[in-house]
């Protein structure tokens, strides 16, 4: 995807949809009972009286059993949790497993390099921990086919393929592609829909007396279906073994046989299990171990389950997991299903759509296998090797030390070559100012997201109450939670690669590189950089940090422009500006100062108005006094505490050289707003733990956005801009308030939706709000959280703006892009400031529900604790309650990543030193003040959006 915003919008649209469809897909076909306490049947049951083998019922069920059934309540619900719990276990021991290799291979994670032998990965400590997870999960699995019907349990094991996908991003750093995300979406939903196609047969085997599973056992052998089965098993068994073994790894059919192997393994396991688990729990009947028989089904069913279990872990360490858990998934669903139609014939239970269905939905999983690459394609962790420090070892190839590098930026497509054939960036008109017709939006949002569930409860409809409210918790568990969690921690990685990365000898290298397309891009000298400080009444210690920052840069005396943004309204703004432009004026090519008059017509004291009087100054003044293109030079806005990474600039200048356009088409750099991270960590050993938390939930949430390359972006705090963009769209508007979020809007508006977000993995740190005692602390947090509310009025500009420019852009298919675009954006901004608004009062009312419904209390025939509308709103909470955990782990993770930057961290105590004492640390803070911290970020929420209908 490209970053920011969708730029290729019907296969961004459609993976979106693909995506929520796959991610619901499980739970929407885990089939439940329609009443709490149904008998529960498996096919084999119905399989083995179409075979002759009689039937009958005896129910079987111990204590404990009985027990766990009366604490959940349903024992469908059990049976469902247990399958997530097992999907959970399996995924989380495969990524363990794989860690453990990619631990021992450092940089090497490419196809070309030495893989570590299985022995050497044995030796660790990770191997045997996922290893020991992965074997859990497979008790837990049959466990589940006890409690819920296989149509529940089946379903739910895709979850699998979703989490594997996660983690395989986040802790092993596989790079996905865009085939490679369709295709394991289509792997789940042709799973999926197998699934359905059987779902009429579901009958357990533990309700077969024992005699007639005696007898099944017995009848085993001779029975000619076994026989059939056993014959094209194992032919396919010889293939497939004969490929693994004789084939070479570069062959790729050998790929498709490793996942094919399990799966044949997985089905025989499968099969034999169900007999040893109707065995299991009639173990008090001495009959049962009395038979020879079952002893051998026992050892056989061990044995299978150690070559099964044996060839995972080959599989693991021989293929990605992006490619090896999907495929194996599919192959052990698939031969299972095969399995049952053939030898138990299922089939008879079925309609003809039924039977369509199958062999359609297991095509599509089969073939979409083929579009996922085995490829190791991975970046490596970032302390495996020096690979993280490319510049403390100039010598060495700096292509090949900067490919991690080179490969994050690939993922946001930042390298693009400059056509010669380039155009002109041509923008819709801004300067219209909006009408007053939208100021009541964001009222009107908040009052009917809160509104919806209690008339959908007023009028009955119970079951759209609880689906809207589980849709909503779900959105607030992913986006607001696990999300962040998430693709924060990835985003640490990657400014881990970034840290020492030389950009000035990359480019460099990449120039002597015949592989290395540039086109007719701008020269690195050729590129001028004007840094924006708008301040008032900021300590000069505070500047100070700043602007060494900068000056700590390689381009700082031959590139950049410090601009001293300072406001006429401030006592003793010219000597202040004078006496830093003396101590500093050797460190940069030329440090300037503008000073923003007072009481401008129209204007609004405050950041946004500053910068655009500075930016004025620099386009009319200082850029054509000193004769520099302005189409080769590039605008950095940043806050006075902002400390830059002393990379960034070169990076940037890296950034503007490589964004390129094809022929026809506008180049990305006049078309681009270039964001680090923001974290808020400059003093936060010093924060109390209100605003501590505060910190990290902010620079978590901006950091997870920068990382997934798939979501949508908005500048925050401290950016650049090219000045050809800035210039075209008349800079900044100094009526409003929230300067970064209203940039990006009117740049978003005035290209017609081509602009894009593109992350620098540089972060910047900068200080939270500090008074002079804690309360003080906490009330200059408090004005600060009600300053980023203020972007929820960002929505009327951007609703007042959208018919004109929708009617400015001439051609139809630019129409339906802008459109696309447009609505990933317009739900971005809408969702963030409102969910936050509503928050306190969703999830209070959510948890009700829930309670009710866990004491019996079913609303309607249709909503019972036996649904899947239950199931799922029952998992989100689950997700929500381990986002704190993510969380405690994502603020020690940020700051173990930038600890040398942050003040005070050197003296720091064994409770802060120790990553695992610092997690412990922040649990506890998490339970207690993420309530009061949501209800304080709520209301600053609706202060101005009460505001905003008064028109102020």
């Amino acid at each position: 995807m490209s970053p920011g915003w969708p730029q290729r919008p019907c296969r961004f649209v459609t993976s979106r949809c693909i995506a929520l469809l796959a991610l619901f897909c499980p739970f929407a076909f885990a089939r439940p009972q329609a009443v709490p306490h149904v008998d529960h049947r498996h096919p084999i049951v119905t399989q083995a009286l179409a075979l002759g083998w009689g039937a009958g019922k005896q129910s079987e069920v111990g204590a404990a059993t009985a027990g766990l059934r009366l604490i959940f309540g349903s024992s469908w619900l059990l049976g469902a949790l247990l399958a997530l719990l097992s999907s959970v276990l399996v995924s989380v021991g495969l990524i363990l497993q794989k860690k453990a290799q990619h631990k021992l291979m450092g940089d090497g994670a490419a196809t070309t390099d030495q893989e570590p032998s299985r022995l050497r990965v044995m030796h660790e400590g990770v191997f045997w921990l996922g290893l020991g997870l992965y074997l859990l999960g497979t008790p837990v699995d049959l466990l589940a086919h006890e409690f819920a019907p296989g149509t529940t349990v089946l379903p739910l094991n895709a979850c699998i393929v979703v989490i594997n996908a996660l983690l395989s991003y986040v802790v092993l750093y596989e790079r996905f592609t865009h085939s490679d995300f369709f295709a394991s979406v289509l792997c789940i939903v042709g799973t999926v829909g197998m699934n359905a196609a059987m779902s009429q047969t579901t009958w357990p085997l533990e309700d077969l007396p024992v005699q007639e599973v005696l007898r099944m056992s017995n009848e085993l052998l001779s029975n000619q279906g076994f026989k059939s089965y056993m014959m094209a098993w194992c032919m396919l068994f010889a293939i497939c073994t004969c490929m693994v073994t004789c084939v070479s790894k570069q062959n790729a059919a050998r790929s498709y046989a490793v996942p094919m192997f399990v799966g044949l393994l997985h089905a025989l396991f499968y099969f034999m299990s169900k007999r040893m688990v109707a065995l299991g729990v009639r173990a008090s009947d001495p009959e049962v171990w009395n038979d020879p028989v079952n002893n051998k089904v026992v050892a056989i069913t061990t044995l299978l389950y150690l070559f099964y279990v044996s060839s995972v872990v080959d599989g693991v360490q021989q293929l990605s997991n992006r490619f090896f858990v999907p495929a194996m998934f599919v192959a052990c669903q698939v031969l299972c299903a095969t399995q049952d139609l053939l030898f138990f014939r299922a089939w008879e239970a079925m309609t003809e759509n039924n039977i369509t269905l199958f062999v359609v939905a297991s095509s599509v999983s089969l073939i979409s296998v083929a579009f996922i690459s085995p490829e190791q394609r991975v970046n490596a962790s970032p302390g495996a090797s020096s690979s993280s420090t490319p510049r403390l070892d100039p010598c060495t190839d700096a292509l090949r030390r900067h490919q991690h590098v080179l490969n994050i930026m690939d993922e946001y497509e930042i390298r693009q070559p400059t056509s010669p054939c380039a155009t002109d960036l041509t923008t819709v008109d801004m300067s219209i100012s909006i009408s007053n017709w939208w100021r009541a939006f964001p009222l009107f949002a908040c009052v009917a997201m809160i509104s919806l569930p209690i008339a959908l409860w007023c009028l009955g409809l119970f079951f759209a109450m609880f689906t809207a409210m589980a849709m909503l918790a779900g959105y607030q568990a992913w986006k607001l939670g696990m999300h962040i969690a998430l693709f924060a921690y990835a985003g640490t990685q990657k400014m881990a690669h970034f840290d020492n990365a030389d950009f000035r000898a990359l480019h460099k290298a990449e120039l002597s590189d015949q592989r290395t397309r540039l086109g007719s891009s701008p020269r690195w000298g050729d590129v001028f950089h004007f840094v924006l400080l708008p301040n008032y009444k900021e300590d000069v210690k505070v500047l100070s940090i700043a602007i060494k920052s900068i000056a700590a840069s390689g381009e700082a005396r031959s590139k950049i422009f410090l601009v001293l943004a300072m406001e006429a309204r401030e006592e003793g703004a010219e000597e202040k500006a004078a006496g830093i432009k003396r101590e500093f004026a050797n460190d940069f090519l030329s440090v300037e100062m503008t000073f923003h008059p007072v009481g401008l017509p129209g204007e609004v004291p405050g950041k946004s108005a500053n910068t655009k009087w500075s930016a004025e100054k620099v386009l009319t003044e200082i850029i054509p006094a000193r004769k520099i293109n302005l189409a080769h030079s590039i605008f950095t806005v940043g806050d006075a505490d902002s400390e830059f990474h002393s990379e960034y600039f070169a990076a940037l200048t890296y950034y503007f050289v490589h964004a390129g356009g094809g022929p026809g088409m506008t180049p990305d750099r006049y078309l681009t707003i270039w964001q680090p991270p923001i974290l808020h960590y400059k003093n936060y050993m010093t924060q109390p733990s209100l605003v501590r938390i505060a910190s990290y939930l902010t620079s978590g949430h901006e950091l997870a956005n920068l990382a997934d390359p798939n979501t949508t972006r908005v500048p925050y705090s401290t950016y650049s801009i090219s000045g050809t963009l800035a210039a075209k769209v008349r800079g900044w508007d100094p009526d409003w308030i929230s300067e970064d979020w209203h940039m990006a809007l009117k740049c978003f508006l005035a290209t017609g939706g081509r602009l894009k977000i593109a992350p620098i993995f540089l972060p910047i740190l900068n200080y939270a709000p500090e008074g002079e005692s804690w309360w003080r602390t906490l009330m200059a947090r408090w004005v600060q959280a009600k300053r980023h509310a203020l972007g929820f009025s960002e929505l009327v500009y951007l609703n007042d703006h959208i018919p004109r420019v929708f009617r400015a852009i001439e051609d139809r298919r630019e129409r339906c892009i802008f459109a696309w675009r447009l609505f990933f954006l317009w739900v971005k901004l809408l969702m963030i400031h409102m969910f936050m608004a509503c928050f306190p009062f969703i999830g209070p009312m959510n948890g009700i529900l829930l309670a009710y419904f866990v004491t019996y209390h079913p609303f309607s025939s249709a909503l019972t604790i036996d649904s899947w509308t239950f199931l799922v709103n029952f998992v989100i909470q689950a997700v929500s309650v381990m986002s704190l955990v993510g969380f405690a782990i994502l603020s020690v993770a940020i700051f173990e990543t930038v600890r040398p930057r942050i003040e005070h961290s050197a003296k720091c105590s064994l409770w802060w030193d120790s990553p695992m004492l610092h997690v412990l640390t922040i649990l506890p803070a998490n339970l207690v003040l993420l309530p009061p911290s949501f209800l304080a970020a709520a209301l600053a929420e609706w202060l101005p959006a009460v505001r905003g209908v008064g028109g102020d």
